[in-house]
C-alpha cells in the first residue's frame, strides 16, 4: 500500500515548508512534487508519495510542515493491482 498525501502551500511560505520537509524526512523514500503552476490565489499543490513500509512517517511530516499549509492536507491509500 501506498501513501499519497496533497496540499497546498501560500507561494511566499514555500521555502520554509520545503525544508521542514526536509528535515522531517530525513532518510525516508518519500517523494515531494509539486504542480508545475500555482494556483489563481499564489497556491502550489504539493504531494507526499510514501512508498509501502514507510507510511508510518506521514505524521511526522505533517507537523513539521503544518504551520505552512493554506488547505488540509488529503492522504489517500493506493494499492497495486498487478
Amino acid at each position: 500500500m501506498q501513501l499519497y498525501v496533497y496540499y497546498r502551500v501560500a507561494a511566499e511560505h514555500a521555502e520554509e515548508a520545503l525544508v521542514a520537509f526536509r528535515k522531517a524526512r530525513v532518510e525516508a523514500p518519500i517523494e515531494l512534487l509539486r504542480r508545475p503552476r500555482p494556483d489563481e490565489d499564489g497556491h502550489w499543490t504539493w504531494m507526499e508519495i510514501y512508498p509501502e513500509g514507510w507510511a508510518h512517517r506521514e505524521p511526522q511530516v505533517a507537523a513539521a510542515v503544518a504551520h505552512w499549509l493554506a488547505s488540509e492536507r488529503k492522504v489517500e491509500r493506493f494499492e497495486m493491482l498487478g
